[in-house]
């Protein structure tokens, strides 16, 4: 009986340590594959303007003026233009297009109508994009007499 005992104790012995060893061999293999492990995709575009103010100077009321100001998508994803927002009706957009590989630049047209307006007249027009800071303004000014 002494014999059984040792022999299942020496069974279970050989056991325990074939799968402590067996463990330890995959924890290695889960760090080696963790370490070479690729980070996740972090590709995003990035609206950056070229231009984001213009000053028309002086203008007669009732003159219509215009401004195409550039922008590039310096991201490494497509850039989308989602919406574009002008802060007054008195301004009017016109845009390229609306997806823009990365680096690729492009342009947004900016036309001003002065009609019932005097003075300094600050005015922006705001692109909504996938870029990370989604809302990013361009600006005109017109002194109106």
């Amino acid at each position: 009986m002494r014999r059984h005992i040792t022999i299942v104790l020496l069974f279970a012995a050989a056991v325990l340590s074939l799968s402590i060893g067996n463990s330890a061999c995959t924890g290695r293999r889960g760090q080696a594959s963790a370490a070479n492990a690729q980070p996740a995709d972090t590709a995003m575009a990035d609206l950056v303007y070229i231009d984001d103010f213009h000053d028309f100077g002086t203008i007669q009321s009732g003159e219509v003026v215009t401004f195409a100001f550039r922008f590039r998508n310096n991201g490494t994803a497509p850039l989308i233009i989602k919406d574009i927002i002008p802060d007054c009706g008195c301004t009017s957009t016109r845009i390229d297009k609306q997806l823009y590989a990365p680096h690729e630049q492009g342009y947004i047209e900016v036309q001003f109508n002065s009609k019932g307006w005097h003075g300094s007249q600050y005015k922006q027009v705001t692109l909504r994009t996938n870029s990370p800071i989604r809302d990013k303004s361009v600006t005109i000014k017109a002194n109106v007499i």
